[in-house]
Protein backbone atom coordinates (compact mmCIF):
# COMPACT_ATOMS: atom_id res chain seq x y z
CA UNK A 1 0.00 0.00 0.00
CA UNK A 2 2.71 2.13 1.13
CA UNK A 3 4.53 1.98 -2.22
CA UNK A 4 1.06 2.55 -4.60
CA UNK A 5 0.38 5.65 -3.03
CA UNK A 6 3.94 7.19 -4.87
CA UNK A 7 3.04 5.46 -7.95
CA UNK A 8 -0.83 7.04 -7.67
CA UNK A 9 1.19 10.54 -7.01
CA UNK A 10 3.27 9.85 -10.21
CA UNK A 11 0.52 9.07 -12.57
CA UNK A 12 -1.69 12.13 -11.38
CA UNK A 13 1.01 14.34 -11.91
CA UNK A 14 1.74 13.19 -15.12
CA UNK A 15 -2.04 13.18 -15.98
CA UNK A 16 -2.29 16.98 -15.19
CA UNK A 17 1.12 17.55 -17.32
CA UNK A 18 -0.49 16.22 -20.36
CA UNK A 19 -3.41 18.05 -19.94
CA UNK A 20 -1.65 21.33 -19.26
CA UNK A 21 0.37 19.92 -22.34
CA UNK A 22 -2.52 19.79 -23.97
CA UNK A 23 -4.11 23.01 -23.35
CA UNK A 24 -1.29 25.11 -24.15
CA UNK A 25 -1.43 23.29 -27.93
CA UNK A 26 -4.74 24.42 -27.87
CA UNK A 27 -4.40 27.85 -27.00
CA UNK A 28 -1.11 28.47 -28.73
CA UNK A 29 -3.47 29.46 -31.97
CA UNK A 30 -6.05 31.64 -30.20
CA UNK A 31 -2.59 33.57 -27.92
CA UNK A 32 -1.00 33.94 -31.24
CA UNK A 33 -4.18 35.78 -33.08
CA UNK A 34 -4.40 38.30 -29.79
CA UNK A 35 -0.78 39.28 -30.14
CA UNK A 36 -1.00 39.75 -33.72
CA UNK A 37 -4.12 41.32 -33.44
CA UNK A 38 -1.32 44.33 -31.58
CA UNK A 39 0.67 43.81 -34.93
CA UNK A 40 1.33 47.59 -37.11
CA UNK A 41 -0.35 46.75 -40.57
CA UNK A 42 3.13 47.53 -42.08
CA UNK A 43 5.11 45.36 -39.85
CA UNK A 44 5.57 41.50 -41.78
CA UNK A 45 4.61 38.57 -39.65
CA UNK A 46 7.57 36.80 -40.30
CA UNK A 47 9.54 39.38 -38.42
CA UNK A 48 8.76 37.54 -35.33
CA UNK A 49 5.61 36.42 -32.82
CA UNK A 50 6.16 39.45 -30.53
CA UNK A 51 5.14 42.87 -32.62
CA UNK A 52 7.65 45.63 -32.51
CA UNK A 53 5.38 48.24 -32.34
CA UNK A 54 2.40 47.41 -30.59
CA UNK A 55 -1.06 49.79 -31.75
CA UNK A 56 -4.38 49.44 -30.96
CA UNK A 57 -5.26 51.12 -34.49
CA UNK A 58 -6.43 47.33 -35.52
CA UNK A 59 -8.85 47.22 -33.28
CA UNK A 60 -10.08 51.03 -33.28
CA UNK A 61 -10.44 50.56 -36.85
CA UNK A 62 -12.56 47.94 -36.70
CA UNK A 63 -14.86 49.17 -33.41
CA UNK A 64 -15.63 52.50 -36.40
CA UNK A 65 -16.19 50.98 -39.23
CA UNK A 66 -20.48 51.16 -38.53
CA UNK A 67 -20.66 47.73 -41.35
CA UNK A 68 -18.49 45.91 -39.11
CA UNK A 69 -21.00 46.89 -35.86
CA UNK A 70 -23.80 46.56 -37.92
CA UNK A 71 -23.00 42.70 -38.92
CA UNK A 72 -22.78 42.31 -34.68
CA UNK A 73 -26.29 43.49 -34.31
CA UNK A 74 -27.10 41.39 -37.86
CA UNK A 75 -25.91 38.14 -36.04
CA UNK A 76 -27.17 38.72 -32.47
CA UNK A 77 -30.21 39.26 -34.04
CA UNK A 78 -30.55 36.04 -36.48
CA UNK A 79 -28.19 33.75 -33.68
CA UNK A 80 -30.96 34.59 -30.76
CA UNK A 81 -33.79 33.40 -32.95
CA UNK A 82 -32.53 30.51 -34.09
CA UNK A 83 -32.28 29.74 -30.44
CA UNK A 84 -35.35 30.88 -29.23
CA UNK A 85 -36.79 28.49 -32.46
CA UNK A 86 -34.68 25.74 -32.03
CA UNK A 87 -36.25 25.65 -27.91
CA UNK A 88 -39.35 26.08 -28.86
CA UNK A 89 -39.66 23.14 -31.82
CA UNK A 90 -37.38 21.28 -30.01
CA UNK A 91 -38.64 21.03 -26.59
CA UNK A 92 -42.11 19.63 -27.95
CA UNK A 93 -40.47 17.36 -30.29
CA UNK A 94 -38.04 15.97 -27.45
CA UNK A 95 -41.28 15.92 -25.04
CA UNK A 96 -43.21 13.76 -27.65
CA UNK A 97 -40.13 11.18 -27.74
CA UNK A 98 -39.50 11.34 -24.04
CA UNK A 99 -43.27 10.74 -22.58
CA UNK A 100 -45.45 9.19 -25.20
CA UNK A 101 -45.23 5.87 -27.71
CA UNK A 102 -46.56 5.51 -31.11
CA UNK A 103 -45.23 4.28 -33.96
CA UNK A 104 -41.76 4.68 -35.86
CA UNK A 105 -40.92 6.89 -32.76
CA UNK A 106 -37.34 5.35 -33.16
CA UNK A 107 -36.93 5.54 -36.83
CA UNK A 108 -38.17 9.39 -36.79
CA UNK A 109 -35.72 9.89 -34.02
CA UNK A 110 -32.64 8.37 -36.15
CA UNK A 111 -33.81 9.92 -39.04
CA UNK A 112 -33.10 13.15 -37.32
CA UNK A 113 -29.32 12.28 -36.89
CA UNK A 114 -29.10 11.18 -40.45
CA UNK A 115 -30.34 14.59 -41.37
CA UNK A 116 -27.46 16.47 -39.23
CA UNK A 117 -25.35 14.23 -41.46
CA UNK A 118 -26.41 16.05 -44.49
CA UNK A 119 -24.02 18.51 -45.99
CA UNK A 120 -25.39 21.98 -45.42
CA UNK A 121 -25.22 22.81 -49.48
CA UNK A 122 -27.65 20.66 -50.12
CA UNK A 123 -30.05 22.38 -48.11
CA UNK A 124 -28.81 25.58 -48.83
CA UNK A 125 -29.17 24.79 -52.54
CA UNK A 126 -32.78 23.78 -51.83
CA UNK A 127 -33.41 26.90 -49.58
CA UNK A 128 -32.18 29.06 -51.90
CA UNK A 129 -34.61 27.99 -55.24
CA UNK A 130 -38.04 28.05 -51.96
CA UNK A 131 -36.37 32.11 -50.71
CA UNK A 132 -36.41 33.14 -54.58
CA UNK A 133 -40.31 31.32 -55.52
CA UNK A 134 -41.46 32.53 -51.92
CA UNK A 135 -39.76 36.08 -52.25
CA UNK A 136 -37.90 35.81 -49.11
CA UNK A 137 -34.85 35.84 -50.88
CA UNK A 138 -31.82 39.06 -48.97
CA UNK A 139 -34.12 38.32 -45.54
CA UNK A 140 -33.37 36.88 -42.42
CA UNK A 141 -35.98 34.35 -42.80
CA UNK A 142 -34.70 31.39 -44.73
CA UNK A 143 -31.19 31.71 -42.53
CA UNK A 144 -32.83 31.04 -39.20
CA UNK A 145 -35.04 28.59 -40.94
CA UNK A 146 -31.52 26.94 -42.48
CA UNK A 147 -29.63 27.20 -39.29
CA UNK A 148 -32.45 26.32 -37.05
CA UNK A 149 -33.27 22.81 -39.24
CA UNK A 150 -29.37 22.41 -38.64
CA UNK A 151 -29.32 22.57 -34.97
CA UNK A 152 -32.71 20.89 -34.20
CA UNK A 153 -31.69 17.02 -34.26
CA UNK A 154 -29.07 18.35 -31.35
CA UNK A 155 -31.65 20.41 -29.47
CA UNK A 156 -34.39 17.71 -29.84
CA UNK A 157 -31.68 14.93 -28.92
CA UNK A 158 -30.36 16.97 -25.56
CA UNK A 159 -33.91 17.92 -24.40
CA UNK A 160 -35.09 14.52 -24.61
CA UNK A 161 -32.45 13.16 -22.27
CA UNK A 162 -33.36 16.04 -19.91
CA UNK A 163 -36.99 15.09 -20.19
CA UNK A 164 -36.23 11.64 -19.44
CA UNK A 165 -34.18 12.64 -16.54
CA UNK A 166 -37.66 14.20 -14.92
CA UNK A 167 -39.69 11.78 -13.43
CA UNK A 168 -43.48 11.66 -15.07
CA UNK A 169 -44.99 11.70 -11.26
CA UNK A 170 -44.50 15.73 -10.86
CA UNK A 171 -46.23 15.94 -13.81
CA UNK A 172 -49.25 13.70 -12.39
CA UNK A 173 -49.04 15.37 -9.64
CA UNK A 174 -49.63 18.43 -11.08
CA UNK A 175 -52.52 17.05 -13.05
CA UNK A 176 -54.23 16.00 -9.63
CA UNK A 177 -54.01 19.41 -8.63
CA UNK A 178 -56.30 20.52 -11.61
CA UNK A 179 -53.16 21.57 -14.12
CA UNK A 180 -53.38 21.18 -17.85
CA UNK A 181 -50.28 19.00 -19.49
CA UNK A 182 -49.17 22.04 -20.68
CA UNK A 183 -49.79 23.85 -17.52
CA UNK A 184 -47.91 20.88 -15.49
CA UNK A 185 -44.95 21.60 -18.45
CA UNK A 186 -44.80 25.23 -18.02
CA UNK A 187 -45.25 25.20 -13.71
CA UNK A 188 -43.04 22.29 -13.29
CA UNK A 189 -40.91 20.75 -15.90
CA UNK A 190 -39.38 23.55 -17.31
CA UNK A 191 -38.00 25.30 -14.36
CA UNK A 192 -36.16 21.96 -13.40
CA UNK A 193 -34.76 22.32 -17.02
CA UNK A 194 -33.97 25.72 -16.68
CA UNK A 195 -30.18 24.71 -17.07
CA UNK A 196 -30.50 22.22 -19.83
CA UNK A 197 -32.72 24.80 -21.49
CA UNK A 198 -29.89 27.23 -21.41
CA UNK A 199 -26.58 25.44 -22.06
CA UNK A 200 -28.21 24.02 -25.10
CA UNK A 201 -30.21 27.04 -26.67
CA UNK A 202 -25.89 28.34 -25.76
CA UNK A 203 -24.58 26.01 -28.44
CA UNK A 204 -27.30 26.56 -30.78
CA UNK A 205 -26.57 30.55 -30.67
CA UNK A 206 -22.27 29.46 -30.76
CA UNK A 207 -23.48 27.28 -33.76
CA UNK A 208 -25.29 30.02 -35.49
CA UNK A 209 -22.98 32.69 -34.71
CA UNK A 210 -20.11 30.86 -36.48
CA UNK A 211 -22.54 29.54 -39.37
CA UNK A 212 -21.11 31.33 -42.33
CA UNK A 213 -22.49 29.20 -45.51
CA UNK A 214 -25.85 30.58 -45.37
CA UNK A 215 -24.77 33.95 -44.28
CA UNK A 216 -23.15 34.29 -47.92
CA UNK A 217 -26.11 32.53 -49.47
CA UNK A 218 -28.37 34.15 -48.33
CA UNK A 219 -28.02 37.62 -47.82
CA UNK A 220 -26.99 40.31 -50.21
CA UNK A 221 -27.38 43.65 -49.32
CA UNK A 222 -24.30 45.32 -46.92
CA UNK A 223 -26.50 46.09 -44.47
CA UNK A 224 -27.96 42.85 -44.02
CA UNK A 225 -24.54 41.26 -43.43
CA UNK A 226 -23.56 39.03 -41.08
CA UNK A 227 -19.92 39.03 -39.05
CA UNK A 228 -18.97 36.01 -40.13
CA UNK A 229 -18.98 37.52 -44.06
CA UNK A 230 -17.62 40.56 -42.23
CA UNK A 231 -14.66 38.63 -41.61
CA UNK A 232 -14.34 36.94 -44.68
CA UNK A 233 -14.17 40.37 -46.47
CA UNK A 234 -10.86 41.10 -45.11
CA UNK A 235 -9.98 38.54 -47.77
CA UNK A 236 -9.97 40.06 -51.26
CA UNK A 237 -8.76 38.59 -54.50
CA UNK A 238 -5.61 40.15 -54.62
CA UNK A 239 -4.69 40.43 -51.35
CA UNK A 240 -5.66 40.00 -47.38
CA UNK A 241 -5.90 42.43 -44.66
CA UNK A 242 -4.14 39.87 -42.19
CA UNK A 243 -4.48 42.65 -38.77
CA UNK A 244 -7.96 43.39 -40.07
CA UNK A 245 -9.21 39.55 -40.06
CA UNK A 246 -7.59 38.82 -36.90
CA UNK A 247 -8.97 42.26 -35.32
CA UNK A 248 -12.19 41.13 -36.60
CA UNK A 249 -12.09 37.75 -35.57
CA UNK A 250 -10.57 38.26 -32.27
CA UNK A 251 -13.91 41.10 -31.41
CA UNK A 252 -16.63 38.93 -32.61
CA UNK A 253 -15.27 36.40 -30.32
CA UNK A 254 -16.05 38.37 -27.00
CA UNK A 255 -20.36 38.11 -27.39
CA UNK A 256 -19.05 34.31 -27.38
CA UNK A 257 -16.86 34.71 -24.46
CA UNK A 258 -19.56 36.95 -22.57
CA UNK A 259 -22.52 34.67 -23.12
CA UNK A 260 -20.84 31.63 -21.79
CA UNK A 261 -18.99 33.69 -19.00
CA UNK A 262 -22.81 34.18 -17.75
CA UNK A 263 -24.48 30.92 -17.93
CA UNK A 264 -21.30 28.90 -17.67
CA UNK A 265 -22.89 27.22 -14.62
CA UNK A 266 -25.82 26.33 -16.73
CA UNK A 267 -23.91 24.99 -19.60
CA UNK A 268 -21.92 22.28 -16.71
CA UNK A 269 -25.60 21.82 -14.73
CA UNK A 270 -27.34 21.64 -17.88
CA UNK A 271 -25.35 18.82 -19.41
CA UNK A 272 -24.93 16.78 -16.15
CA UNK A 273 -29.00 16.60 -16.67
CA UNK A 274 -29.45 13.94 -18.55
CA UNK A 275 -26.49 11.72 -17.43
CA UNK A 276 -28.25 10.02 -14.63
CA UNK A 277 -31.66 8.88 -14.76
CA UNK A 278 -33.82 9.57 -12.17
Amino acid sequence: MNRAKPIHRMLDLFGHFGLGLITLVWLLPIIWMLISGFRDPSEPFYVGIIPRNPTLNNFQTVLSDRATLRSFLNSLEVASAVAVFDLIIGSLAAYGFSRFRFAGKRSLQVLLLVIRLFPGVLLAMALFRIAGVLNVYDTYVPLILANGLLNLPFTVWNLRSMFDAIPVELEQAAWIDGSTRLGGIARVVFPLMGPGLAATGAFAFLLTWNEYLFAVSFIRSPEKQLITTAIAANIGQYNIDFTGLIATGMLASVPLLIVFLLIQRYIVSGLAVGALKQ
